[in-house]
């Protein structure tokens, strides 16, 4: 699915809802256990919109957990900058639900082969065209060389559909469009 949007207009609800909703799916049917995960990934070109997407996911995660009879979901950010063992951890011990994370760090934590891809099955670009203008390209062709299985695909951009369906084309394929317009007036 391609997303265009412009900012505030709840990007950041329509990936991280969907991969959470998926998550408590997956722990409901059967709980993750040490070193398994994630069911999803939401990739951002910044630490700082990472971290702020995190954030986001994280009070989705809370509330979930907060409700009786229903488990707590892990999520995990992973950027540059910050301890890999310390990122891994939670993994390791317990399973990971999401994963939050710029191309470079996860890249380079599945190329050690510390984290698998074995089940997870959504991942989410958020300004996508933004990660190919700072040059992700080739993490982010690698990290999807990392799926064993099918995925869902979100792409999310505040620009046009040109720069989107190229990127389509060199990274992934997808199977339709959604545009959302917002309204000038």
């Amino acid at each position: 699915m391609i997303g265009i949007a412009f900012t505030g207009s709840g990007k950041t609800l329509t990936f991280g809802l969907p991969l959470v909703t998926a998550a408590l799916e997956e722990e409901l049917r059967m709980p993750l256990g040490p070193g398994e995960g994630p069911i999803g990934i939401i990739l951002a070109p910044s630490r700082e919109l990472v971290r702020q997407t995190y954030e986001v996911v994280m009070e989705f995660c809370d509330e979930i957990s907060k409700t009786p009879g229903y488990p707590q979901i892990r999520t995990q950010l992973v950027i540059g900058g910050e301890s890999v063992r310390d990122q891994l951890m939670t993994l390791q011990t317990q399973g990971i639900h999401c994963v939050v994370a710029t191309p470079g760090r996860l890249r380079d934590i599945l190329k050690r082969k510390a984290m698998k891809l074995d089940n997870c099955r959504f991942i989410a670009l958020d300004e996508a065209d933004r990660l190919l203008d700072l040059g992700f390209d080739e993490e982010l062709g690698e990290i999807m060389n990392n799926f064993s299985n099918q995925r869902q695909n979100l792409l999310f951009s505040v620009r046009s559909v040109v720069l989107m369906s190229l990127l389509t084309c060199y990274v992934i394929a997808v199977s339709f469009c959604i545009f959302v317009f917002h309204s000038m007036a």
